[in-house]
């Protein structure tokens, strides 16, 4: 039988964080996977978050996902990734709250950094309100509530499906509260929000495309690929005037409303912006550096960031 009674009782919803950013931690794929059950995988996730969601408070999405990559010597590597996700003002005594919990956990593991969330990912917990739930996603009218597992099988990270009546305690953890993930609410605060901080993005990337005095293809293509002209429109941003009347306020505003784990993630959106041609110009960290300032960040917060891209 199942971790579920032959009846299933329908699922509380829990909204789960909306933010396309994530913390995320990475780690040999092998030291974790191998031998060790998918249930072990989701506790170590609980362990490693429950002291940020105590004292931030904030709703957090975590789970597991995979990718192949190049270390200096250029050499495939399989890697885990932990990422977590959240809304609302993480501070950076947060973040390193979270950094020192997975270190403990997982040994061995590299330092966090800012990405988007992995589109392989695999949903391990979601703390919210104190406690630490499993969260499963409905099909169809939130049918047949299903989750991803992951494993180890022939040196390659495979994704099975697990329903919610045939998973077992080496699937998911009996202790943990049974949820049905669902799209946390989008409303015109969040609508602003998201215009504030694309005008920000928006104006210091084309400065600093600019700030050489030569703006090549390369960084043209770059600009475009990363504020696509539909998304700009559909923000009603594609008229200058209202951009530029949106960035004045992003320059006051944002700097209470982003978490600082945010704030990172514009500070390596610039850092892209900054060698999108290829070459580092100090006139472009320059406008990098401003950036940050005007976001809260220190000089030293940025440059402590920056040093995890090399």
């Amino acid at each position: 039988m199942g971790v579920g009674q032959s009846v299933l009782a329908a699922l509380p919803r829990a909204p789960v964080p909306d933010n396309p950013n994530a913390v995320v931690f990475s780690i040999d794929a092998r030291s974790r996977l191998e031998g060790r059950s998918w249930s072990t995988l989701i506790r170590d996730a609980v362990a490693a978050t429950r002291s940020f969601h105590e004292t931030s408070g904030l709703t957090t999405y975590s789970g597991w996902a995979w990718r192949v990559a190049l270390d200096r010597k250029n050499q495939r590597h399989l890697q885990l990734l932990l990422w977590n996700v959240f809304d609302g003002p993480a501070t950076s005594e947060h973040l390193d709250t979270l950094e020192r919990s997975v270190r403990a956990v997982l040994p061995g593991v590299g330092p966090g950094c800012i990405e988007r969330v992995p589109v392989n990912g695999a949903s391990a917990v979601l703390w919210t309100g104190g406690r630490a739930c499993f969260p499963w996603h409905g099909g169809l009218d939130d049918a047949a509530p299903a989750a991803v597992r992951l494993s180890l099988v022939d040196g390659k990270v495979l994704a099975d499906t697990l329903t919610r009546a045939t998973a077992t305690a080496d699937d998911v953890p009996p202790e943990l509260e049974a949820v049905l993930a669902v799209e946390a609410e989008y409303g015109d605060a969040q609508r602003e929000d998201e215009r504030l901080r694309l005008a920000f993005a928006m104006h210091h990337t084309q400065a600093i495309v600019a700030a050489d005095g030569v703006v090549s293809e390369r960084e043209t293509t770059f600009v475009a690929n990363l504020f696509p002209l539909d998304l700009v429109r559909s923000l009603g941003l594609d008229d200058p005037r209202v951009r530029a009347e949106y960035f004045a306020e992003s320059r006051t505003l944002l700097k209470e409303r982003l978490g600082h784990h945010d704030k990172l993630a514009l500070v390596g959106l610039f850092f892209s912006a900054c060698y999108s041609d290829g070459t580092l110009d100090a006139r472009e960290v320059r406008v990098l550096k401003d950036a940050g300032e005007q976001l809260g960040l220190t000089k030293e917060e940025v440059v402590k960031y920056l040093r995890r891209f090399w």
